[in-house]
């Protein structure tokens, strides 16, 4: 009998969002500090946020992509791949 494959759902939605934000931050050039300013929280915040993506609020999540200008295509694009 083949073995079937365990997805690990939640660590594979925390990757993406990583990621989104990661990515989002090189398109735009800017470092962890200057996001953190825009989205109004601490650096040592911010680096924890992205460490474990699961902690985040929803509040956070919009204030990091308003910081970031993600577009509203590439937000729903995140939003059908982490759920």
């Amino acid at each position: 009998m083949p073995r079937s494959m365990v997805r690990n759902i939640p660590e594979e939605q925390n990757c993406i969002i990583r990621g989104s934000i990661k990515n989002q931050m090189e398109i735009r050039r800017t470092n962890v500090a200057e996001v953190a300013r825009k989205a109004g929280m601490k650096e040592s915040t911010l680096y924890a946020k992205i460490r474990d993506p699961a902690k985040l609020t929803l509040r956070e999540l919009r204030s990091l992509y308003k910081a970031l200008q993600v577009p509203d295509e590439e937000k729903e694009r995140i939003a059908r791949e982490a759920m």
